[in-house]
């Protein structure tokens, strides 16, 4: 007999339940669930971050597994420490459920302006997790969120009676439990603003490390694909020295022969947050990279610093959005501004691929191809970085994107590995572009069809912002500004940037040879701590 241990709550032992009745199913061997109560369960007045962290739903269940009165704990991996405890391992993790987050409102909060959270202005929303909390922060500045404590049921109980407005929970809980919420509203929530937190969805199976027999019976239901994914989300959180209290959400999975992670790390205050998307073969080394560029933020480096971006539309930017995480004060500077042109020529017909390089092509061809009735959602969306991936995202399309280099050159690689030789990919592009998207596509026997729907047009005469620090992010950026004040430091993005700067008689500070944290913050950091 395989003796579990598990906490009280409704959930746990559905959990619980559900991994014993697999492991008999797979070994024939009888189980026995001991109820065990945790710290995290008997203070429920305390919202959960200022309850001290680690362990507060396993120390007990682990202190039963050393002492022999239970073989096997079994836990939502999200609620596990990333460290296995000593004396113990981690025996098994069963397939996945639905990872995602999941909004319960009453129907009378409902707002279908709401955006992602399609609630009233100043509803009240439950949810004690920082995660969550930042992510509605990020997106909704009006609601008001409320930290809230119990298991499922206590929490549904509170919203039917009026105490809160909407909830969110994790949509796997739901799932296990079979629970319908008859009355209220659903919404999930697109992993792309609440990026879930590392492992949930998940299960761990928590045994003794000597335990050989209950190892071996545990890995009769252990999943090798949903181990790799969970382990590679909860490697980014432990390279980033986090625990339940940070902001951080990641999810990996394998799509297309190919394994993809996303990691996200948000600010408590609603300045917003910093994604990073990476597509690979080997899921270690993809965790490895997400923690190398996420890690530069940690800690407000830039806490106090005055920058100002020179930005074409002067919009907002992950960079900008990276900065601001960082601690920095952002401001946006316009050096140019976008005219649209006609789009009569747009006609996807034939195509297999979108491939698109800023988000202004993904805005100009949604509105374009809107006008015209023209359908985008049947063909393969490719996108250079980051940013472009994100806006194509928020208009409903995935969207792939090289992991390695955010340029012409990468996207081509990539679409030519994807596509077969002879397909079609429609190309929105500006009127003066680079050729390097379209001469790759070209070697690699893809057909382009480049269609200009518009044209940048630079600014002249900009007076520059009193800052600390000047980011001058492309060559048209140099011949609009007016010089900086001498005691700004200017720094450029790339070398033709820094070219285009000396040409014009500034003094180049600094290069960042890619436009991504770990190589600008630094970078800052060390320019500025240097300046006289």
């Amino acid at each position: 007999m395989i003796v579990f241990g598990s906490r009280g709550s409704d959930l746990a032992l559905t959990q619980t339940r559900w991994v014993a009745e697999r492991l008999t199913e797979a070994t024939g061997e009888p189980y026995r669930i001991e109820v065990i109560e945790t710290r995290g369960d008997r203070t429920l007045d305390t919202p959960l971050p200022l309850l001290g962290g680690k362990g507060l739903f396993t120390a007990e269940l682990e202190q039963a597994l050393r002492q022999g009165r239970i073989d096997a704990a079994v836990h939502s991996l999200k609620d596990l420490p990333v460290e296995d405890a000593p004396g113990l391992a981690l025996g098994a993790i069963p397939v996945r459920q639905d990872p995602r987050d999941v909004l319960i409102y009453q129907p009378r909060a409902h707002d279908p302006e709401g955006g992602t959270l399609p609630l009233r202005p100043g509803a009240r929303v439950g949810t004690g997790s920082p995660r969550r909390i930042a992510a509605a922060r990020t997106l909704r500045s009006d609601l008001e969120l409320l930290d809230i404590r119990g298991n499922v049921d206590t929490r549904l109980r509170k919203l039917a009676q009026g105490d809160y407005d909407a909830i969110v929970l994790a949509a796997a809980g739901l799932a296990r439990l079979g629970i319908e919420t008859p009355g209220l509203a659903r919404c999930y929530l697109p992993t792309e603003t609440f990026t879930p937190a590392p492992g949930q969805g998940a299960l761990g199976v928590q045994c003794r490390g000597d335990d050989a027999r209950t190892k071996a019976h545990l890995r009769r239901i252990h999943d090798p694909h949903t181990a790799a994914c969970v382990l590679a989300e909860r490697q980014v959180l432990n390279a980033l020295g986090g625990g339940c209290s940070m902001p951080f959400g990641a999810l990996a999975w394998a799509a297309d022969s190919r394994v993809h992670l996303r990691a996200q790390l948000l600010s408590t205050d609603g300045i917003g947050g910093f994604a990073v998307e990476l597509t690979g073969d080997d899921l270690p080394d993809l965790a490895a990279q997400a923690a190398d560029q996420l890690a530069p933020l940690l800690g407000a480096p830039l806490d106090g610093i005055h920058l100002a971006l020179l930005r074409p539309g002067g919009s907002s930017s992950r960079l900008a959005r990276a900065l601001a995480l960082a601690g920095a004060q952002v401001e946006m500077v316009a050096v140019s501004e976008t005219l649209p042109l006609d789009g009569g020529a747009l006609d996807a017909t034939d195509c297999a691929a979108v491939a698109v390089t800023s988000t202004r092509a993904v805005d100009r061809l949604c509105e374009e191809a809107a006008a015209r009735g023209i359908a985008l959602g049947d063909l393969r969306w490719f996108a250079v970085g980051a940013a472009t991936a994100e806006a194509a995202r928020r208009r409903g399309f995935d969207c792939a994107m090289p992991s390695d280099e955010a340029n012409g050159a990468a996207l081509a690689r990539m679409i030519g590995h994807e596509l077969a030789r002879g397909a079609r990919v429609l190309f929105p592009c500006a009127l003066e572009r680079h050729d390097a998207l379209e001469n790759g596509l070209a070697d690699a026997g893809i057909a382009v069809r480049a269609v200009p729907l518009y044209r940048t047009q630079a600014l002249q005469g900009i007076e520059l912002p009193a800052a600390d620090c000047v980011v001058f992010t492309s060559p048209s950026a140099v011949g609009a500004t007016e010089p900086p004040a001498a005691s700004t430091r200017a720094i450029a993005l790339g070398d033709t940037t820094a070219a285009a700067m000396r040409e014009a008689g500034l003094t180049v500070h600094g290069v960042a040879e890619l436009p991504t944290p770990q190589a600008l913050v630094p970078l800052l950091r060390d320019i500025l701590s240097n300046a006289p």
